[in-house]
Formats: structure tokens, sequence, C-alpha cells
């Protein structure tokens, strides 16, 4: 997923920044920031899944970086208002309880006229790999429709952000191609980095062997010598943090709590 984490961090993140990546994951986003900040910058990854962060940390470790990890939700972010340059969030904020509330946390620790940059895959169909694993997860894992809501389309994200007091975003469609590799190891190792990792472990080895098997059937056209080479289509919304006035009451920087 590199060239969506670069997409999304090179259309705020500058060199200097303090950049905090909200539902980092394993970070990918977070380590495409430091890369830009440079050592005079500083980067926070934060995640409600502590496994996720154990993992993201291990990896800054071999790799020698400066970034800071942090347990927290997305709905109530433990930093004081204003103290970063951007906020970025790497398809994570389709997952939120409610995202307009996580836009207006993002809002209010980011600084005025700083930025907050947020990437949302598009409609299943645009992206093969997502609508064959939503498939497998209704089939084999018993998922609730209701739950998978990980993409979305620009009317959505657009009321996301202006319920949130942010207003209007600046939204692009970002089209790429990925290389997979083979599925019996990828769809396992990425099921852990989902919020379905739990009931996709506890499948006995048969009835994983035939849901990473199902999904392979329904990605035969993007197969290749390697494993699959599939579209993926996602949306870019970035907005700046406008300062707050008096009267502006909801705006989303308009609650002090210090932490």
């Amino acid at each position: 997923m590199d060239p969506f984490a670069e997409a999304l961090v090179e259309s705020s993140v500058v060199p200097g920044d303090a950049v905090l990546d909200v539902a980092c994951g394993t970070g990918i986003a977070t380590r495409a920031a430091a890369a830009i900040v440079g050592d005079t910058g500083r980067i926070v990854g934060s995640d409600i899944n502590a496994a996720m962060l154990d993992l993201a940390s291990s990896i800054s470790m071999t790799a020698g970086d400066s970034i800071e990890w942090r347990e927290a939700s997305a709905l109530d972010l433990p930093y004081s208002d204003g103290i970063f340059d951007c906020v970025i969030c790497q398809q994570g904020i389709q997952f939120f309880p409610d995202p307009a509330v996580g836009l207006r946390e993002m809002a209010r620790v980011t600084r005025p006229g700083g930025s907050i940059a947020v990437t949302v895959w598009s409609d299943l169909t645009d992206s093969p790999y997502f609508d064959a694993m939503y498939h497998m997860l209704l089939r084999y894992c018993d998922a609730d429709p209701e739950d998978m809501a990980w993409s979305s389309d620009a009317d959505q994200i657009t009321e996301w952000f202006t319920d949130s007091g942010l207003g209007q975003p600046d939204i692009k469609r970002i089209d790429r191609s990925a290389s997979l590799p083979p599925l019996d190891t990828f769809v396992p190792a990425h099921m852990k980095a989902t919020p379905w990792a739990s009931q996709f472990e506890n499948l006995s080895p048969r009835n994983t062997a035939d849901a990473i098997s199902y999904m392979a059937k329904r990605l035969a056209p993007w197969r290749t010598e390697a494993g699959v080479a599939t579209p993926f289509v996602s949306y870019l919304a970035t907005a700046t943090n406008r300062p707050h006035t008096t009267g502006d009451s909801d705006h989303p920087i308009s609650s002090h709590r210090q932490t």
C-alpha cells in the first residue's frame, strides 16, 4: 500500500512538521511521514490496537527511527489542543464509530492553519482484492455487513468533514495497481491488521484454506506467476484547520481540554 501512504503524506507533510498518524496500524504512513519530516520534526503514531503498535514499534527499532507510538482511541486523543502541524489517517476513519467525531478530535490537536488528511477506499468493486475479502468474510467468518464499511464515496466523506466543522475537503481519487504475494501467505498476514483478525484466526485450518481458496478464485483474472496484481482505488481527502474565532462555537478546536 506504499503508493497510497506516500500520496497521503505528500499531500500535507513537510520537513520539520510535528505529525500525528491516527489509527496508524503497523505504521506504513507513519514511517512515510518520518522520511519527510527529518530530524527536525516529530512523528507520533497512535492506534487503539496494542498488537498493531507492538508490531509497528518492532519495525521502528529495526529501522532505528525515532517515531513515538501511543495507544489511544481516535475519538479521545490524549494530546493538548493544537500541538501538531499535521494529522493524517491512512484507511482508518471509515472504521471509526463516528467518523465526524474522529475528525473533530484530529482537528482539535492540529494547530490553526495546519493540515488534516485522510485516505478512504472507494467502492469495493473498484478494488477486486477488497471485494473478494468482503465476500470471504461474509461466507466464512459470519461477519456483519454493517460492520464492514471499509469503503465510502466522495459525498459521504464530504459529510464527515462538514459535520466535524472542518468544512468542504479537497478530494482526489487515486488509482493504482498493486502486486501482492501469494494469497496463502498474504491473506493471513493482512487479516491481522484488520478488525476481523480474531474471527479469521479462529477458523479451523480447513476453513482457513477454503477461505483463501475462495478469494483466489474470485481474483483469478488478476493472477500472476508471483501472486496477484490487481487495481486498488482510494480517495484522498485533505482540509486546512481554520483558526477559531469568537462566536465559532461549533468549530472542532473550540474544546479546550488539556491532557
